[in-house]
């Protein structure tokens, strides 16, 4: 009797144990830009290993299609966090008094954006855009920020085209509707290896731009205040799991190919455009220059002060710290 007495509390115990713990899964949801961009597809990769679940955090990730629509999906209150968002965006929502709050870099520089024509286009240098339409995909983002440093960069003027996602895009500028398309690894690359476009101009052609965060976190001010500590641990894991993927990069080459849904050999060179130093959580680089460029691209009316810039950043995890 006292033996089948244990065994019924010892069931009990897993039965009532697993449902505790069931119950302590913290659940956290987040934005993120273009799924199947290599750094904004973090927090899928995180969580279709298992770490996150592991660790008993519940992430349901949604994609958006760039800086605005990311940033708006937060401060709807429907996200927790918003993943990778262009920094223009985000100091534009708080300067209009929008409850957010970035909570840390996210990209360094924009080595991954560039900018490609038909290969029977007449543009063969970047000196060859003035006077023409180049795409970028959504106003607020990080790639209209490129153009708009590269403009004052070069000393050239064209014409920027909101073409919104990648497909129409590569649509609109093979048919001639915009003369020079933009795309991230690992869109187009297929079309580059064969020989239908070449590309142009890549973000590192715009000296400006490469030590400074373009993309950046954000998290809403309700979630910092009541759940901060869930904040905290979203961030801490998803670094181990970069840090994974770069010790890792033949299986997350195969991963990263499966997820765009080409073949491994475009999803590796996908994966040179990218440097571990450049997915960097923390302090914002540059910010100084990062605001000017975002008054002159009319993102903000004028710099924010130091007190605002204060109350806009509440960084909740450094890399490497």
């Amino acid at each position: 009797m006292m033996r089948g007495f244990l065994v019924v509390a010892a069931l009990g115990t897993v039965m009532f144990g697993g449902l505790a713990s069931a119950q302590t899964m913290e659940k956290v949801k987040v934005a993120t830009s273009f799924v199947g961009l290599w750094d904004t597809s973090q927090p899928n990769f995180c969580k279709d290993r298992g770490e996150f679940a592991k660790a008993g955090l519940d992430v349901e990730v949604t994609s958006t299609r760039g800086g605005s629509e990311n940033v708006q999906a937060v401060i709807a209150g429907g996200m927790d966090i918003g993943y990778s968002p262009g920094i223009n965006a985000a100091m534009a929502a708080y300067a209009r008094g929008s409850k957010i709050k970035i909570v840390g870099s996210e990209f360094k520089g924009q080595n991954d954006t560039f900018f490609f024509v038909p290969a029977d286009s007449p543009i063969k240098t970047i000196d060859d855009i003035k006077g023409k339409s180049v795409a970028f995909p959504r106003p607020g983002g990080a790639s209209e920020a490129l153009l708009i440093s590269l403009k004052k960069d070069r000393n050239i003027d064209f014409k920027t085209v909101a073409t919104g996602g990648l497909d129409a895009t590569f649509t609109m500028a093979m048919t001639k509707q915009v003369d020079v398309g933009y795309a991230f690894p690992p869109s187009v690359l297929d079309s580059v290896e064969s020989g239908k476009v070449r590309i142009v101009f890549s973000g590192d052609d715009v000296p400006s731009q490469r030590a400074l965060t373009g993309r950046v976190n954000i998290a809403s001010v309700n979630f910092l205040q009541n759940r901060r500590p869930v904040a905290v641990k979203f961030f801490e894991l998803l670094d181990r799991c970069i840090d994974w993927a770069y010790r890792n990069l033949d299986e997350s080459a195969k991963w990263y190919a499966a997820l765009n849904r080409v073949s491994p050999s475009v999803g590796a060179k996908a994966l040179t455009f990218y440097k571990r130093d450049m997915l960097v959580f923390g302090p914002v680089s540059g910010m100084t220059e990062v605001m000017t460029a975002a008054v002159e691209g009319n993102f903000l009316e004028k710099p924010l002060t130091a007190e605002q810039i204060r109350d806009m950043t509440d960084i909740v995890f450094t890399t490497g710290k």
